[in-house]
């Protein structure tokens, strides 16, 4: 798991990806290998669906951070054939920063850095305690949940922050719909450019957060939203009314939207 939380951001951009890969580290042994978490099993721990976890796999396995392991790890412990996941392992020598070196020989005659990692080449008495001792220490599992926990959740705020122009995801209540891909919807639709209120975003997005299944990209669902009103302001226009957007009958009837 430390390997995968150090790993540096060229090295992995992707979002989704590194949680999904944080969450596989945990399942692996400490040489990185025999991690078979099922899909359905990575989709709890990330909170993405499981279509969403395989791409992902595969786009780790692609990038070589990851490669298909002993598959029959897996079969001693699950004995039907279509139920067992894949084993990865973690290619641990991928991607991880290097550890830092110092020069041989850089502050005595044994080769030694006389403050390097606590200790004190001499005895003398009342002498200063060493710096930093703790760096002799192997991070705990403790440690390293926390890390983990904290590096999910920054992830979680980035992606739901500012998800990739072509990144689908599902909506959610934060969305925020981009500037220049509702404007640019509204005019194809040839709709005024006020012709979508706040409170027809809120109740598009009230829908739509409670199906989770669907996915679309930022562009996507402005399309979705300005095609509903434009929808629901030709079926007002024919009573003879403006468009009432607090009316929830309306969700009702979205189609295929």
């Amino acid at each position: 798991m430390s390997w995968a939380l150090s790993l540096p951001t060229e090295s992995l951009k992707d979002s989704s990806a590194r949680h999904v890969l944080l969450c596989l580290a945990n399942y692996a042994g400490s040489n990185g290998a025999g991690a078979f978490p099922s899909a359905s099993t990575l989709a709890q721990d990330t909170g993405l669906s499981e279509r969403t976890v395989r791409y992902k796999l595969d786009d780790l396995e692609k990038s070589g951070l990851i490669q298909k392991g002993n598959q029959a790890i897996a079969a001693v412990h699950i004995d039907r054939h279509d139920r067992r996941p894949v084993v990865y392992d973690l290619q641990l020598a991928r991607g991880a920063n290097p550890a830092p070196r110092t020069k041989r020989g850089a502050d005595d005659a044994t080769g030694c850095n006389s403050q390097q990692n606590g200790v004190q080449p001499g005895t003398e008495r009342g002498a200063e305690s060493a710096p930093n001792p703790s760096l002799n220490h192997q991070v705990t599992e403790e440690q390293l949940q926390r890390e983990l926990a904290d590096e999910i959740e920054l992830q979680e705020q980035a992606a739901a922050e500012c998800p990739a122009a072509n990144q689908r995801f599902a909506m959610f209540a934060a969305w925020v719909p981009p500037t220049k891909a509702l404007s640019d919807q509204i005019a194809i639709a040839g709709l005024p450019a006020d012709c979508v209120p706040d409170e027809a975003i809120r109740k598009f997005k009230g829908f739509h957060c409670a199906k989770p299944n669907t996915l679309d990209s930022a562009a996507g669902w402005c399309y979705r939203l300005v095609q509903w009103v434009k929808r629901e302001r030709v079926q007002a226009a024919g009573r003879g009314q403006e468009p009432d957007f607090n009316d929830t009958s309306w969700g009702d009837d979205l189609g295929g939207l």
